[in-house]
């Protein structure tokens, strides 16, 4: 599909209708930390744009390739959806075994997902990978977690850090033993803050709806403004 390389920064304008889709172990948009130090922004200043990015298996929809960590990721307009690969890529951040660290979201429509129930986060790592650094300022967002991974957060086995949300519309759903926002299965949540916008959590089996997943803890969890439902799954 297309890789970002290089110290730079980089930025994509969206203009009409966008497909990127990759074969096993790549990303839809890749941005291998090893690779990619700069920020890559997706941008929609005509306010006419979309893109779907679509991984192989094992890797992000946007971000890492398997057993890359991803970081500088930024979205501020456009209608984006990201689906990491099956065997465990996130929608946006790493790949299978990858991290994802400083995503912010300021706009736009962003929809991230995994395929087949793996067990990557919605937003932030790859299965076996954490996510921290993630930023939701403005926009709508859904995130769902792969089987054992957060909606926003750490992937299976993965923590989930420096969460914040100070607007936008925010749905967060965690896969089997994930938290909303927070750890993937045996991963805690921590750091975790939120001053605006309406925002839904909801856990998956034994997970927090804002926390921990399951077996895990959770620590300084702040909510100071907007509109907040969390709900952990059943036990």
């Amino acid at each position: 599909a297309l890789s970002v390389q290089g110290k730079g920064n980089v930025e994509i304008e969206l203009d009409g209708d966008n497909v990127l889709k990759s074969a096993t172990n790549k990303a839809g948009l890749e941005k291998n930390e090893s690779d990619s130090t700069g920020m890559l922004t997706l941008k929609d200043d005509n306010k006419d744009g979309s893109l779907r990015a679509e991984a192989g298996g094992g890797a992000a929809g946007i971000g890492g390739d398997s057993h890359k960590n991803t970081k500088n990721i930024t979205i501020t307009g456009g209608t984006v959806e990201a689906v990491g690969g099956s065997g465990g890529g996130a929608g946006i951040g790493g790949g299978y075994r990858g991290g994802g660290k400083n995503i912010i979201i300021n706009g736009g429509a962003v929809t991230a997902t995994t395929t087949g129930g793996e067990s990557g986060a919605g937003i932030g790592g790859g299965s076996g990978g954490d996510g921290g650094d993630i930023f939701i300022i403005s926009g709508t967002v859904k995130a769902t977690g792969g089987k054992y991974g957060a909606g926003i957060g750490g992937g299976e086995n993965g923590n989930g850090s420096g969460i914040t949300i100070t607007g936008g519309s925010v749905t967060a759903f965690g896969g089997e033993f994930g938290a909303g926002i927070g750890g993937g299965d045996n991963g805690g949540g921590e750091n975790i803050t939120i001053s605006g916008g309406t925002v839904k959590a909801t856990g998956g089996k034994y997970g927090a709806g804002i926390g921990g997943g399951k077996n895990s803890d959770a620590d300084t969890i702040t909510i100071s403004g907007g509109t907040v439902t969390a709900q952990g799954g059943e036990n």
